[in-house]
């Protein structure tokens, strides 16, 4: 069951997403984080995303040539560079967090708001359980 709505939850998630890099969930996972910590540096987001780093170095690339992330020096160590999210970027998470937000209202008509909460307890400790596993 919790499969077979992941499986739906994506595919509304991604009706009218951007073509190129952004398909790709580790892509959306890597632009998801810099929305959170815009600045960071490449190994941050590895620990972040929990990729690996050539994966990450790969995307990142990928996501520049898009136009949705760039690099700059970091002004705090000149040898540094920080990933930072453009324009397009965060244009495309504040969609992004737009279609997941009507996706969630979706699956949540007609549940009380005592029914919410426990279920949003639920999925936490299945989330939790799946992360200590």
């Amino acid at each position: 069951m919790i499969m077979e709505l992941s499986r739906m939850l994506r595919f509304r998630a991604r009706q009218g997403e951007a073509e190129g890099i952004m398909t790709q969930n580790t892509a959306r996972l890597v632009l998801s984080h810099l929305a959170v910590h815009d600045g960071v540096n490449q190994l941050e987001l590895v620990k972040l995303t929990r990729l690996k780093a050539p994966t990450v170095s790969v995307l990142l690339k990928r996501m520049e040539a898009e136009g949705y992330v760039e690099r700059v020096p970091d002004p705090k160590d000149g040898r540094a560079v920080l990933v930072m999210l453009t324009e397009r970027g965060r244009a495309f998470d504040s969609e992004r967090l737009s279609r997941i937000s009507n996706n969630d209202q979706t699956a949540m008509h007609g549940f009380s708001a005592e029914e919410e909460a426990l279920l949003t307890s639920m999925l936490t400790r299945i989330r939790q359980n799946l992360l200590e596993g």
